[in-house]
């Protein structure tokens, strides 16, 4: 009753007449309604986080798909972390707030999230867990229905993030590379670090199965290391999966882009084209011990020149609960000589230089993780739309998600931000604190914007270091966030609640 009162009051915490720095604070904004998820409209969702078990907290993953019936109603929902069938309902405010519970079929438990939808064509939206045993955030994406049934094909760039189910270094792993899919076989490299040991350009083979009428199929994957994965995979389109590994004892989450714009070059990336970022990983203080929140969280911006340097870059960074922030990156790039999208890139900053491995998903979009003994550290990173940003350019409504951990609690949040152009914040937020489930109300804030697209911003009771990196302004905005408070490793992304939102950053 607790959550169903709580996840009620999310739905309504900001009524359309509340006000706080001049604007109406959301809540009642907004045309969403259960139809926003349509009639016969299939989806894939994932979450990673931490999970309460009989032998402690342990990393948890989760992904599955389900259908919508644009009345409340889902079925035909299958869960590959508890491995059974789901059904359930769900119900969403005028401002894409809403709750889902799903129902698992073998009758362990009862599940539920909460949402806030980010677009409408295709759908997507932004997830936590809302319950008492779990905390986990991610995204769930509606599934081009002609592309469900077709085995995946073409070269694709991908990366992962792995963990075994404890909380360790030893037992992390990123990997990032590209790979062709021709008739159901594999062939392609990655990069693999594994405890904060690189193996470089490792060869892969592997095999698919054809998805099932849910988009739902099989992948292996072997290096020529020896190493086999094995995953599921969900089709968003033909250009885009998602992945969930299969493998017992890890827990693990990836995606796979259709690479466009091969071969690539030093000159493939434009002169004067900046590129926001967003990472997170493992270090070796990766739980919360002894007054100090494990693990590394980053955001940040840099311009490239087309010729192999980089300028005018900055970034804000918390590690094992220490924050860096608004440091100087300067340094340079080269391209593997390949043409495969492989790029080496050399960062130096006050803290020290920093080696990324980075393969092009398009000239405007990465996937990368960051060659440190120390720590298991990927992500991604998207080209900046606008030369120059203002305070008018962050202006809008915008989906919101953050998930990790401070010194105390595992944190996960989804909300709605206003932003009104003028240096003025709202925020509506369920909140999940190691299991207790509130929604905070409306709460003020304000923000001011550099030209690079670096975003300082306060919330009342949340966080007066904000950050936030614009990936574009305006209509469809969307950018990596991060709470850059000591003791504190949380991080996300946001994207303006619009009809369209193209890859909104999330947790993964």
């Amino acid at each position: 009753m607790a959550l169903a009162l709580a996840s009620l009051t999310f739905l309504s915490a900001c009524s359309s007449s509340s006000r706080a720095s001049g604007i109406d604070c959301p809540g009642g904004t907004g045309t969403f309604t259960n139809a926003s998820l349509p009639a016969g409209s299939q989806w894939t969702y994932n979450l990673s986080g931490t999970i309460s078990q009989s032998n402690g907290v342990n990393a948890y993953t989760e992904a599955g798909v389900f259908t919508a019936d644009g009345n409340g109603n889902i079925s035909s929902g299958i869960d590959d972390f508890y491995g059974t069938s789901f059904s359930g309902k769900y119900s969403i405010s005028s401002n894409g707030t809403g709750i889902i519970t799903v129902v698992l079929a073998n009758g362990a438990q009862t599940l539920s999230w909460g949402i806030t939808l980010s677009s409408t064509s295709p759908g997507s939206f932004y997830l936590i867990e809302a319950d008492i045993f779990a905390n986990a955030a991610g995204t769930a994406v509606e599934q081009t229905a002609s592309a469900l049934g077709t085995t995946p094909s073409g070269t694709f760039v991908f990366h992962t993030h792995i963990a075994t189910t404890g909380l360790t270094l030893a037992g992390s792993m990123a990997t990032v590379g590209v790979l062709t899919v021709s008739n159901a076989s594999v062939t392609g490299k990655e990069d693999v670090l594994l405890g904060g040991q690189l193996a470089s350009q490792l060869t892969l083979s592997g095999s698919f199965t054809a998805p099932d009428s849910t988009g739902r199929g099989g992948v292996t994957l072997i290096d020529s290391s020896g190493r086999t994965q094995n995953y599921k995979y969900y089709v968003i389109d033909t250009n885009t999966l998602e992945l969930f590994e299969i493998d017992s004892g890890i827990v693990g989450l990836g995606r796979a882009e259709m690479q466009t714009g091969a071969p690539f070059t030093t000159h493939s990336l434009s002169a004067g084209a900046r590129f926001a970022f967003g990472s997170r990983g493992d270090t070796t203080a990766s739980v919360a011990v002894n007054g100090v929140a494990g693990g590394v969280n980053t955001v940040g911006a840099m311009t490239v020149d087309g010729a192999g340097n980089i300028s005018r870059g900055s970034y804000d960074s918390v590690r094992d609960g220490t924050v860096n922030s608004n440091l100087s990156l300067t340094g340079t790039y080269s391209a593997d000589l390949s043409g495969d999208g492989r790029y080496t890139f050399t960062l130096n900053s006050p803290a020290g230089t920093i080696t990324e491995l980075v393969y092009m998903v398009s000239p405007s979009r990465a996937f990368f993780l960051v060659n440190d003994s120390t720590k298991v550290e990927d992500g991604t990173s998207d080209q900046q739309s606008n030369p120059s940003f203002a305070t008018s350019d962050f202006n809008g409504q915008f989906a919101l998600i953050m998930g990790g951990y401070d010194a105390s609690n595992f944190v996960d949040r989804t909300a709605v931000l206003e932003a009104d152009g003028k240096g003025g914040l709202n925020l509506a937020e369920l909140l999940n604190r190691t299991g207790v489930v509130t929604v905070p109300g409306c709460l003020p804030g304000t923000y001011s914007v550099a030209s690079n697209g670096r975003v300082s911003g306060s919330v009342t009771t949340l966080s007066s270091n904000l950050v936030f990196y614009m990936v574009s302004g305006g209509a469809g905005g969307k950018a990596y966030v991060l709470q850059a408070d000591t003791l504190t490793q949380i991080s996300g992304g946001m994207a303006e609640q619009a009809t369209s939102v193209v890859n909104p950053p999330g947790i993964f």
